[in-house]
């Protein structure tokens, strides 16, 4: 799986653009791409290469890896937790995010790292709780998991009743910083 961030091209010299990514600048090769895209463009980045060029629209929509977005919320709320404790950095930050979230959390930890220079967590690492999706079935009442991890129920697994309420799995929150 190729995990890309949507970057804003700044300039180009030759085969090489200086993109930004939320802030942070960072050089990477036009190579891989059939057309060189004009200053202003967005372009997908994964591994110091642009590999495709997208619209802005989509960036703006959030239909591309909307991972991005969630990552730069976990910044802001690191930033307001160290300004709000008198600290000067976060070293390590853990995360719960629930299956049926609809956030993966490769992508997630990719958007995190590339997102995080020049921040108060330029320096830590994120650790992703995944919470499975559960729920309590209003037949049988007993509290149930999803089969084999699935993201989605259709039936209680214990009696295959359609009715249930799912109480688990959508979480997305932080639950820990470490600070310094």
């Amino acid at each position: 799986m190729c995990l890309a961030v949507p970057s804003k091209v700044i300039s180009i010299n030759d085969d090489v653009a200086v993109i930004d990514v939320y802030g942070a600048r960072r050089e990477v090769s036009l190579t891989l791409l059939p057309e060189e895209p004009k200053r202003g463009d967005y372009v997908l980045v994964h591994a110091g290469f642009a590999l495709q060029t997208i619209t802005k629209e989509a960036v703006e929509s959030g239909e591309i890896m909307h991972e991005s977005s969630i990552a730069l919320s976990i910044l802001d709320i690191l930033a307001e937790n160290c300004e709000s404790e008198g600290k000067a950095a976060v070293t390590a930050v853990t995360v719960r995010i629930g299956k049926a979230a609809g956030v993966m959390p490769e992508a997630l930890t990719f958007a995190f790292d590339a997102l995080k220079a020049n921040t108060v967590a330029a320096g830590a690492h994120i650790q992703i709780e995944t919470v499975p999706v559960g729920g309590t079935c209003s037949s049988c009442g007993k509290e149930f998991d999803a089969v084999d991890d699935a993201p989605y129920v259709f039936a209680c697994p214990l009696c295959g009743s359609e009715s249930f309420t799912i109480t688990r799995g959508r979480e997305m929150e932080v639950v820990d910083m470490e600070m310094s």
